[in-house]
């Protein structure tokens, strides 16, 4: 067995576990919110905590481009241009997190702001967004394991950590059962895991090192296009995700909010399934990148874009065949069963597994521009044709507008794949960006 192949296999149990992570913390979030709060009540909760999704943008995409700048410098053996790299990015990140920390946190407290009439309900923002600008900077230490061939490990901690701070959360919810004791038990999870994975990635770092002496802002500038078009996707992220949710919240109520977030996140195992397979090879694409440009990850993608589309489909499928009796499972009959609702959810959730592995191979290789204007307008454009569509048809309107943008999407992932393999550059030494 080949050295690409155990690590592609350790990623795919790593990501497994992480997907599991996400399953336990999906299914079980609902039972346990709704054993102590009724139902309006943790909806507001999850408008909240949708909210500070929207400073996943904060680090402007440049842990992601320094993570593949780093594994590309790897591959080519450089460990030298790898810490140089990382140690720009490390007092970039300290400044970007640190500043924007500075001035939300008091904003949030302090200011005049829509929704937040309770003091709970502040505390508990604030606590968010913390962790939010926490997990960024934790992403330089998984930005180590990934280029020193560790991504398994360092995607193993991560999520134990992640189960951890929603862990933290349940404390807080059946401790205090206020807005703020869930969010600050979070948080203080959070910290801890932060200082720990930082301790462990500095293990076997392979030249790697936390500091500022090698840092260059010649760096950062040249990571700067690349980085600030990453930042499109935390922002896609949050305009389809978190912004969907506070669409069907203000136009169809809380409760609705409720409904909502329970069929996405049924629906959305057959992307996670296929997350588990395409992140799997993020490291992969970018070594391989590193050594010979496009040509060299060619054999890989072509093989793996079947595997990854026969996934999304095939668990879509099972799913649709299986979904009332998991809805009644997992609700407890709380959430009724709509058909049309859960196949256009589906169908919307096959379409983001189909272009997954496309994604990660223009992320991964730092040439993912078009993907990330392309995909910013999709996410604009859904919560335009929603908003349009809710007013007649309700949450089944914004389901079908989530569904369009999409498939649309698909089409750009599989063209812009297309055009990178076909005519993609060459990457020589100390060329990376």
């Amino acid at each position: 067995m080949s050295p690409l192949v155990r690590r592609v296999i350790a990623s795919l149990g790593a990501n497994a576990f992480g997907q599991g992570v996400n399953v336990i913390i999906q299914v079980m979030s609902l039972p346990l919110f709704l054993h102590k709060w009724d139902a309006t009540t943790y909806g507001v909760w999850l408008m909240l905590s949708a909210v500070p999704g929207y400073l996943l943008m904060a680090d402007v995409g440049m842990v992601n481009t320094a993570g593949n700048r780093m594994t590309m410098a790897m591959g080519q053996g450089d460990s030298a241009q790898a810490n140089q790299i990382f140690q720009s990015a490390l007092v970039f990140m300290i400044v970007a997190c640190c500043g924007l920390a500075l001035l939300t946190v008091p904003l949030i407290l302090m200011a005049p702001l829509p929704g937040l009439d309770l003091l709970s309900k502040r505390i508990a923002l604030a606590a968010l967004v913390l962790g939010v600008l926490l997990s960024l900077f934790s992403g330089l230490a998984d930005a180590i394991f990934r280029a020193t061939g560790r991504y398994a490990l360092g995607t193993l901690f991560s999520n134990v950590f992640r189960l951890s701070e929603w862990g933290g959360w349940i404390v807080g919810l059946y401790i205090w059962g206020t807005f703020s004791g869930v969010a600050l038990t979070g948080l203080a999870v959070r910290v801890m895991a932060v200082i720990v994975l930082a301790l462990i990635a500095r293990k076997d770092a392979g030249g790697i090192r936390y500091g500022f002496a090698d840092a260059r802002f010649a760096e950062v500038k040249s990571m700067a296009v690349p980085a600030v078009t990453f930042m499109a996707f935390p922002l896609t992220n949050a305009l389809s995700f978190q912004g969907s949710t506070l669409l069907v919240g203000n136009l169809l109520g809380p409760a609705v909010v409720t409904v909502f977030n329970t069929y996405r996140t049924l629906a959305r195992v057959a992307v996670q399934l296929t997350g588990i397979f395409s992140f799997a090879l993020w490291a992969e694409f970018s070594r391989l990148y590193g050594q010979g440009g496009a040509r060299a990850v060619k054999a890989l993608y072509s093989r793996s874009t079947l595997i990854g589309s026969g996934l999304a489909i095939g668990m879509s499928l099972v799913l649709f065949l299986v979904g009332p009796w998991l809805l009644q499972v997992w609700t407890h009959g709380v959430i009724r069963y709509d058909s049309g609702l859960m196949l256009v959810l589906l169908t919307y959730a096959a379409a983001g597994g189909v272009q997954h592995v496309s994604r990660v191979l223009l992320m991964s290789t730092n040439q993912h521009m078009g993907l990330a204007q392309w995909s910013l307008f999709a996410a604009l454009f859904m919560l335009a044709l929603g908003w349009a569509m809710a007013h007649p048809w309700g949450l089944m309107g914004v389901s079908i507008s989530m569904l369009i943008a999409e498939a649309l999407m698909v089409f750009i992932c599989l063209m812009l794949s297309r055009r990178l393999l076909s005519d993609g550059p060459t990457v020589t030494h100390g060329s990376l960006a």
